[in-house]
């Protein structure tokens, strides 16, 4: 059997737009209408998904959270995620291409935790915030669904006003954290996202960071309980999950193609960070399924 994920654009959806960087659909008519979504997949775009009703199970790149009503939700580009929704679940998913926040915001969009932080839950739990979040969602599908003039631009500030609301919820959780430290935190995981299959020495890390390894270490410790090869230790491994889930490549070309030149070693270090070795937990997938 095939373990292949799907990789969606957003020209796989009905009715995008060729030309748009955006895309939003109610939950329950997407189930509907594209055949597979609720299964493993990932995106080339950023997502946001609004649980209004409904029960079930939500997995994010190998692990799973319990859904709810009044529950948003965060991808990245190359998560993989999946869904077990009750049949009465409703909500909103919007999709956007990076290039459409930066067209106006710059990098802003780097700075949101639940976007950019391993670290962190992609979910918030919305509760006296909920009629807020509901009616902007609300107003940007209408927005979206009318293309009345200048929708891009209303469109853009609807996501924009969503986005910042979201981010002084989420932020609440990190009272009493030294805000520039955890941005060097934010920093730091944002070189590993481009450099992990290349860079394995935290020391280069904090010479581009303008650091000594010892302090990115404590600023680690400090902030989320983990030090800094953890944070980098822990990436790698989620990559390798990926790829051990979603393709048919043998675990040796695996390591290879994340630098492990020694097959065994590429096992060991597996086995360390999840109690198993590579052929074990693909062995369990197929278990499981």
């Amino acid at each position: 059997m095939s373990l292949f994920v799907p990789v969606y654009k957003l020209h796989s959806f009905p009715r995008h737009e060729p030309e748009a960087l955006f895309y939003m659909a109610r939950l329950e008519k997407l189930v509907q209408e594209v055949k597979g979504i609720d299964k493993s997949h990932s995106h080339t775009f950023y997502l946001l998904m609004w649980i209004i009703q409904g029960s079930g199970s939500h997995t994010i790149d190998f692990r799973t959270y319990p859904v709810a009503p009044n529950q948003l939700y965060f991808l990245t580009p190359g998560q993989v995620h999946s869904w077990n929704l009750s049949a009465d679940a409703r909500g909103y998913n919007l999709f956007f291409d990076a290039n459409f926040f930066r067209s106006r915001y710059g990098n802003r969009l780097q700075q949101y935790p639940f976007y950019h932080s391993h670290q962190h839950q992609p979910l918030l739990e919305v509760a006296d915030q909920q009629p807020v979040f509901s009616n902007l969602l609300t107003y940007a599908y209408d927005e979206y669904e009318q293309r009345r003039p200048n929708r891009t631009e209303v469109f853009l500030s609807y996501l924009h006003i969503v986005l910042e609301t979201a981010n002084r919820l989420y932020n609440q959780q990190w009272v009493g954290q030294d805000a520039h430290l955890y941005d060097r935190i934010r920093a730091y995981e944002e070189l590993i996202e481009h450099q992990f299959l290349m860079v394995r020495e935290v020391s280069t890390y904090a010479d581009q960071l303008h650091l000594t390894p010892n302090y990115l270490n404590h600023i680690c410790k400090k902030v989320v309980g983990k030090t800094a090869s953890q944070l980098l230790h822990e990436r790698i491994v989620i990559e390798i999950q990926r790829l051990l889930t979603h393709t048919t490549q043998s675990v040796k070309e695996i390591g290879f193609q994340l630098g492990f030149d020694d097959p065994s070693y590429f096992v060991r270090f597996f086995k360390k960070h999840t109690g198993q070795t590579p052929a074990e937990f693909r062995q369990s997938l197929l278990v499981d399924r």
